[in-house]
């Protein structure tokens, strides 16, 4: 059996980050900035320990604000910059309900942290909407539309997380320990 340093193990965790900021910020691009923040909050929840996993979430959300902003023409006002910061706000609070249920993730767990980070999420996304007065985004269309792309991410990224276990040694057990 390979004996893994620490430093061996941080370094999957920071690789793993990597992977999930490229591939995320990549679907944004394709799917016209329809970012899966719970997806990525869930999975770095379950995956990573919580200062690498709350630097890859923020690194994913900023990356997606540059695109926004940069590439596909939000505006530059206050509105924009608040609805950008209630999406960090958002995400973090998601991050914290999964990382809640990560002790155990036999079974259904990882999809049960999924469904009850995508609620955190959805609450303070709602709370900052009626402080503005504009709940239109809370149609039960756009909330489905919303949650179904999230649990396509996380599917897909749980799956690849799961399949680098078959590539790299250990690395399951190595995020995972780091995890906790």
């Amino acid at each position: 059996m390979n004996v893994l340093t620490q430093q061996d193990i941080a370094r999957h965790a920071w690789i793993w980050a990597a992977m999930l900021g490229v591939t995320t910020l990549s679907g944004t691009i394709i799917f016209a900035c329809m970012m899966p923040f719970v997806a990525v909050a869930t999975v770095t929840a379950l995956s990573l320990p919580r200062t690498i996993g709350l630097s890859a979430l923020g690194a994913c959300w900023l990356g997606n604000q540059i695109l926004g902003f940069g590439l596909l023409g939000y505006p530059w006002d206050v509105p924009a910059f608040a609805a950008g910061i209630s999406l960090l706000v958002a995400s973090v609070a998601a991050f914290f309900v999964a990382k809640a249920i990560a002790k155990n993730m036999s079974g259904l767990r990882p999809f049960v942290a999924a469904v009850l980070a995508f609620a955190a999420f959805e609450c303070v996304l709602a709370a900052y909407a009626f402080a503005q007065g504009d709940m239109a985004m809370f149609t039960f269309e756009i909330i489905l539309l919303i949650g179904t792309n999230d649990l396509v991410w996380f599917i897909a990224l749980w799956s690849a997380w799961h399949a680098l276990a078959l590539f790299v040694p250990d690395w399951r057990s190595d995020t995972r320990n780091l995890a906790q």
